[in-house]
């Protein structure tokens, strides 16, 4: 019995320590930091929050953590978006072929006029390309639930994404949602 229990604690300690090594942490990349907390507005007018980890295509699992790469100038330029620094999305759900624009909206209150980049494998899997097929384009969210689930949010089909800060963190700079008072991770009271 007294081995069993051993065992038993060895397991649980080792599917803690899996648990809390593989939680989303904020991170900082030329003095930006990521994941942000975001809220998803869907057509219907439904909305739910979540945690920004990254921008994908529809067949990607990799995945931009900190920027957001889109066209401008009528696509004729390049711009990068730090998450951080953007405070929403609109108009990607009205859009009809790749080349439609949407606005990013920033937080210092500058309105952009942009339209999706895509992944090339020629420029080193970043999203820098000219869309050429829906599935290259750079506009899937993926995002972290509050159930620690991933899950890939195509932007086309949804009305807007607040962007609303910089995720909380534990003192392990474990992300956590704002509904959450204790950490799962280290236990102790979030502020």
């Amino acid at each position: 019995m007294k081995s069993l229990m051993m065992t038993l604690a060895g397991c649980c300690a080792a599917a803690g320590a899996f648990a809390q090594s593989a939680n989303l942490k904020v991170v900082e990349m030329q003095g930006h930091l990521s994941p942000v907390a975001i809220r998803i507005t869907f057509p219907n007018g439904a909305s739910r929050d979540a945690m920004l980890v990254g921008i994908t295509s529809p067949i990607r699992d990799v995945y931009l953590t900190h920027h957001f790469v889109a066209r401008t100038d009528g696509g004729a330029s390049e711009r990068s978006f730090w998450f951080d620094a953007i405070a929403s999305i609109r108009g990607t759900n009205n859009l009809r072929t790749l080349n439609d624009d949407f606005i990013v909206t920033l937080k210092n209150g500058s309105q952009i006029r942009v339209m999706f980049a895509a992944f090339h494998d020629t420029a080193g899997g970043a999203c820098t390309g000219e869309p050429s097929e829906e599935r290259f384009t750079c506009d899937v969210l993926m995002v972290r639930n509050q159930d620690d689930s991933l899950e890939k949010v195509d932007l086309r089909k949804v009305q807007s994404v607040d962007f609303l800060g910089v995720a909380r963190k534990d003192r392990a700079n474990n992300a956590m949602f704002d509904p959450w008072r204790f950490s799962p991770f280290t236990g102790e009271k979030l502020q």
